[in-house]
Parts: C-alpha cells; structure tokens; sequence
C-alpha cells in the first residue's frame, strides 16, 4: 500500500485506522503513541533539526556575526540586487533537515509538506501575521518537473500557511520554464540560470498586494529573487519570502 494511499485511509478512517496504521516518525520511523500539531517526528529527531540562533540579514535570512548596535545585513545583500524585501527561514539547510528537504522534494504523500508547514506556522505565525500580507505565492515549478516528481512541496505549503494565516492562496499565477536545474552552480550562474525564466499568466495582477511568497530551500536567493521580480511587475507592492531551509553560505 503507497504511503499516499495510506495518508487518505487514515484521514477517512480516523481512530480504527491509528490501530491499523499506527502514526511512525517521518525521519526514522519510529512508532509515535500520537501526533502533536501535525509535526509526525519523535522528540529525538526534532531535537535534530538545527534552528538558526542570533542575528541574521533582513533581507535574505543568512545568519550574520552579532555587532552590537549595527544593522544585521550581509555583504551579498549589499551587492546583489535581490528582488524581493525580507526573508524568514525556520532552520539550518543541514543535517537532519537538509535529508528531510531533499526527502520532501518527491515525497508523492506530501506528509513532509504538511509537517513543515505546522512547523512554520507554529514558530513563526506571529511574525507572519505581522506581515500583513494579501495573498501567498508559491515558487513556481515547471510542468515537466511537476509531472516526474508527483508532488509540488512549495505549493502545498503556500495552500496551508494562507489557510492557518487567513491569507487567499494565488494557486496558478506565476508560470516557469524547466530551467537548468541550479544545483551545483556557482552564485553567479545560478542567477544567470534564472534570468526571465519566471512569468506571470495573462491577466495576472496584483493590486499593491503585500506577498509571501513561499519555498523550501533559499540559497543565493536567485529564484526567489526571479518569483519576486515577476510578481512586482504585476503589480505586487512588497514581496516577503519565507522557507523552511537556509542554507550557511551561499
């Protein structure tokens, strides 16, 4: 039985399939006695996951060294010209974290989504509803890409994080072309590598909306940066990005 197939049965099964189908944890599998906040990890592996403590960058999330009375920003915000405003990351794109990411990528259950969605909400909701926003986006994927993978993570977050936010999901507006993928690139090209490869659908608009725009991993910030840039043109007034993974340099 697929891991998908299962998720249903349990959501329309309720109590008898918990006897059935007892809740594990998603990182090694351990049985779980219940599911607090939607989060299906043991303590052991949750204690695993690397926060980020200490200053970081308003802009784009990296952590920075802490000056006492200085404005926390990095050097690379200082010379790229990133499109979006602001970044909030949830933890550390390493260890545990990074194989769960990876991991999430093409988990066809979509079960890692669902988790880091609550985690993001459960850590960050205040500053999200600070925000203010008008409507949440997600990091366009390619339909090729979508297609392979059978699951798109950043859209499947974006739906929940609005849902628990109040905040309309905008689902089909941005568009993307199966670009090169960015893995392995250096900073410079992977900036290159996203040039104009994001649209937004004819008729697409956004009225001075305040946006988050959501993704699983940030890095150089160059895809993000690329969603955002589109997402000004069509009328968008600021662009806040918010991820589960940073990555410590980029």
């Amino acid at each position: 039985m697929t891991m998908a197939r299962t998720a249903w049965l349990r959501k329309a099964g309720g109590g008898l399939l918990d006897l059935l189908f007892p809740p594990s944890c998603l990182a090694c599998e351990a049985a779980l006695e219940e599911v607090v906040g939607g989060v299906s990890l043991c303590e052991s592996c949750l204690g695993q996951l690397a926060s980020i403590n200490g200053p970081v960058c308003q802009r784009c999330a990296q952590r920075v060294p802490e000056i006492p009375g200085d404005v926390a920003d990095c050097g690379h915000c200082r010379e790229d010209k990133l499109r979006f405003d602001r970044a909030l990351a949830w933890g550390k794109y390493e260890g545990l974290l990074r194989e769960l990411l990876l991991k999430m990528k093409h988990d066809r259950s979509e079960r890692l989504a669902r988790m880091f969605s609550r985690l993001l909400i459960a850590d960050l909701g205040e500053k999200l509803s600070a925000g203010n926003f008008d409507a949440v986006v997600a990091v366009p994927m390619s339909g090729w890409r979508r297609f392979v993978r059978g699951t798109n993570p950043p859209a499947v977050m974006a739906q929940i994080v609005g849902r628990e936010l109040g905040v309309p999901f905008m689902r089909r507006g941005l568009r993307r072309r199966n670009s090169y993928p960015q893995k392995g690139l250096s900073r410079p090209a992977r900036f290159r590598n996203m040039k104009n490869e994001m649209w937004a659908k004819a008729g697409y608009h956004l009225g001075s909306f305040r946006v988050l725009l959501i993704d699983d991993i940030l890095t150089t910030g160059a895809t993000c940066s690329e969603a955002a840039r589109v997402l000004k043109q069509v009328g968008a007034a600021e662009v806040t990005v918010l991820v589960v993974g940073r990555t410590s340099a980029n």
